[in-house]
């Protein structure tokens, strides 16, 4: 999440491959191109007009670049060029006039160089103390995550504690659930913000690093395998996490019901474009879901919120395998 903001400092940018000097003399030849380019460009259509006109612009493009000395560089060099074949004579000589005009251009060219110079140490200085903040910022949330991460753990863990002291089947039963969705959560969250900076989560990544950990966390050592076919397209991180979590109790949900005593089979998660948005599709081959399972196991309160977060509307159908579509709208990622 750290942004970076154009430096001005060729000179400084490039000191590590080439010395400081070369590059101030390059900035230096760059301002003396373009302003020669303009004269003759100029020249073609009223020559000799205005022949100090362009050291300005030149010279002050050189400073911007590569910084005063090679602002100076080019302010001289161009006023001897437009004072040798640009400025009109009288019997080939200058008169007084021109020479006073000339001194003059040298001072006004030389504060200008000097201005330049002044907003370029400035445009560093606010550079460098805003990608300083950024970086502060990006530790700081770097560090928050990180103890979120942490929480996830400490929670599973007393979870788990709770769990080891209950004699009750139920309540240990609904603790080991509940144990189950915190480390999911945490392993979706950690997932996320692991991924690379800015506001949009690439969506095929992510869910191919999701369900590589869901293989190896839920499946079970052989009899059921994973398969998982994903277009490219960014989401942000909020509905990125929501459809993590859907996929998440769509391929327990799948593991814990679709296959009973052992039976072999195939689950299949697929996020793509339709027609009218895009889809999440979770199928399996299993033994299919009835309505009272596909109500308490899909239609939960939990669910429900994970589907309303990615503005979508979760449909589940079948009796022979069970396939869950999550239909989302255009908006909620881009290809």
């Amino acid at each position: 999440m750290v942004h970076r903001v154009a430096n001005l400092d060729i000179p400084g940018r490039f000191a590590g491959t080439v010395p400081v000097w070369l590059s101030r003399l390059a900035c230096a030849f760059f301002g003396i191109g373009l302003a020669v380019a303009a004269r003759l460009a100029i020249d073609l259509v009223a020559p000799g007009v205005a022949p100090f006109a362009l050291v300005y612009p030149a010279s002050l493009v050189a400073t911007l670049l590569g910084g005063w000395q090679a602002g100076l560089g080019t302010l001289y060099f161009t006023q001897l060029l437009a004072w040798m074949f640009v400025m009109p004579t009288v019997g080939g000589v200058h008169t007084e006039v021109q020479f006073i005009g000339a001194i003059l251009v040298a001072i006004t060219g030389t504060m200008v160089v000097f201005v330049g110079e002044g907003f370029r140490i400035s445009s560093q200085h606010i550079v460098a103390e805003r990608n300083a903040k950024l970086a502060e910022r990006e530790l700081m949330f770097r560090e928050l995550q990180h103890r979120v991460t942490n929480d996830f753990t400490i929670v599973s863990s007393l979870l788990d504690l709770q769990r080891r002291r209950s004699n009750s089947p139920e309540t240990r039963a609904a603790l080991e659930q509940a144990i189950g969705r915190v480390r999911s959560i945490g392993r979706i969250h950690r997932h996320v913000y692991a991924l690379p900076e800015g506001g949009a989560v690439p969506i095929r990544q992510y869910l191919d690093d999701l369900c590589m950990a869901l293989r190896d966390a839920v499946l079970p050592p052989a009899g059921i395998a994973l398969w998982w076919d994903c277009e490219d397209a960014k989401m942000s991180r909020e509905c990125a996490l929501s459809v993590g979590l859907v996929v998440n109790e769509l391929v327990t949900n799948a593991v814990k019901h679709a296959f009973p005593d052992g039976r072999d089979g195939e689950i299949r998660v697929r996020f793509g474009r339709t027609g009218e948005g895009w889809r999440l599709s979770v199928v399996d081959d299993g033994v299919g879901m009835s309505p009272v399972d596909r109500k308490a196991g899909l239609g939960t309160g939990l669910m429900e919120g994970f589907v309303a977060q990615t503005g979508g509307a979760l449909t589940v159908a079948g009796e022979r395998g069970t396939a869950a579509h999550l239909d989302m709208p255009p908006s909620v990622a881009t290809a």
